[in-house]
């Protein structure tokens, strides 16, 4: 259904630019075409039932753009490859995933499809409750969940956005988490919505070149992915404060935030969310050096509430979310909807507290809570401090057992060529109450999609090294 906003804009303004590429630039008019002749197509094929999932996996990033639209124009909801349940699986090369049957569209299929003339299928009266898009979440569960977007619901979150942290006139949008990803897929759309371009496919060394020659332009990502372009950049790259960067995925840190505000844009925002709740929070990154972990304001239309280690409500404590945008459970999965979603509200598993004027600063994770000898610490006070320290470009704090079975501090470090590693311990030791760590010193911080640390990777490899020791 989100596809009328390309139908749209292909009649009102078709040679406008719709999607930017590597190789080229498509408008809206030829993309508007192609949608028709790729939803004719699947038709043909048999993948025109709306009661089916399509899960799709396509190495080319047009591809993607058009099976996401072509099946939203035959009313056909669509889910990412990760996806177990569904009834199709898409691709357009080699795929050794398990699940359900899959169907390779090759070269010259994909040719031919968009060589032909085009079809438009019959107009949709489809019921906005009616599922669009099946997203996956494992950020918050620990394990992959499937979350049901109706039409309505993919609506409301594009509202939000373009009111939100999305308002300013843009006129190109880079999903850099990718279009299986909320916010993703909302840049996409919202480009659409508003007859911008969405500007996708290009790799991180070629991402700055574009971001020189873009029209005033949004860019999502997570904080790795914004460490990563900072490294990216070339010499007399000039910052443009037309451009917004949005960071979402995990915490900004202070010291990664001030770098990109003077090298990329001063014009940073942190947005908090999760693919079951939609925004829960926003923020400008200029105000993290006061409030380190902030999140920010509660947007129109959620509400949040804290709760304490006694189920009551509280200043500080575990973050409840319930509102328009949230999901009402997890597609056929009633044990895990009831142990997140309780009497209208969705329990985040993140630790948070409120400012005095009601701006959230999240602490953390509540399963990342770390338990030395009875002194319970978060793994952001330790990152935080070490990111603080020059030459520092990435950290991750997690527990390990001594040989008395007692957990005990660990921070891996991803440190800059020839940065002297005697400078770190003194560096933390000038932070009060700070617990003294034992250091991991590798070249990245494993991390899930979205940027995640994955925190149980680094313990294991830590007491697999221990247990090889001499």
């Amino acid at each position: 259904m989100f596809d009328v906003h390309v139908a749209y804009k292909a009649r009102l303004t078709p040679r406008a630019i719709a999607v930017s590429l590597p190789s080229g630039a498509v408008s809206y008019a030829d993309l508007d075409a192609d949608v028709n002749r790729f939803a004719a197509a699947m038709v043909d094929l048999g993948l025109g039932r709306r009661e089916m999932v399509v899960s799709l996996r396509f190495d080319s990033a047009y591809l993607r753009l058009l099976a996401l639209l072509a099946f939203a124009r035959l009313g056909v909801p669509t889910s990412p490859p990760g996806d177990p349940r569904a009834m199709v699986r898409l691709v357009d090369g080699p795929d050794d995933h398990p699940g359900p049957v899959r169907l390779r569209l090759d070269k010259a299929q994909v040719e031919d499809i968009l060589a032909a003339e085009p079809r438009p299928p019959p107009p949709l009266d489809l019921p906005l409750d009616g599922v669009g898009r099946i997203l996956l979440s494992s950020g918050t569960t620990g394990a992959p969940r499937r979350i049901a977007f109706s039409w309505r619901r993919i609506d409301r979150v594009l509202r939000s956005m373009l009111t939100t942290y999305a308002a300013g006139g843009f006129r190109a949008f880079v999903p850099w988490t990718g279009v299986d990803s909320a916010m993703g897929l909302a840049n996409v759309i919202a480009a659409w919505a508003t007859g911008g371009q969405a500007a996708l496919g290009f790799p991180t060394d070629a991402l700055p070149g574009w971001l020189e020659e873009l029209p005033p332009t949004l860019v999502g990502l997570t904080p790795i992915q914004l460490r990563h372009l900072l490294d990216a950049l070339p010499p007399g790259f000039r910052p443009r404060a037309d451009h917004r960067l949005i960071v979402a995925g995990s915490l900004l840190p202070t010291a990664l935030a001030q770098e990109a505000r003077l090298r990329l844009t001063p014009d940073i925002h942190i947005i908090y969310g999760s693919t079951e709740t939609g925004l829960i929070a926003h923020a400008h990154a200029a105000d993290l050096p006061a409030h380190p972990g902030l999140v920010g304001f509660i947007p129109p239309g959620t509400r949040v509430r804290l709760v304490g280690d006694d189920g009551a409500d509280a200043r500080a404590g575990a973050v409840m979310v319930s509102g328009e945008r949230v999901a009402d459970g997890y597609v056929d999965d009633p044990a895990a909807t009831a142990e997140r979603f309780q009497d209208g509200w969705f329990d985040t598993g993140d630790l948070g507290r409120f400012t005095d004027d009601g701006r959230l600063i999240l602490e953390g994770r509540a399963d990342e809570r770390l338990n030395l000898g009875g002194r319970k610490f978060m793994p952001a006070v330790l990152e935080n401090a070490a990111l603080a320290c020059e030459g520092v470009l990435d950290a991750a704090c997690f527990a390990v057992p001594d040989a008395r079975g007692l957990d005990q501090a660990w921070l891996a470090v991803v440190a800059a060529p020839g940065f002297d590693r005697e400078r770190l311990a003194p560096h933390l030791a000038a932070y009060p109450d700070m617990p003294p760590p034992r250091f991991a010193w590798i070249d990245e911080i494993p991390r899930n999609d979205m940027g995640k640390t994955d925190r149980t990777r680094l313990r294991e490899a830590v007491l697999s090294a221990l247990a090889g020791a001499p």
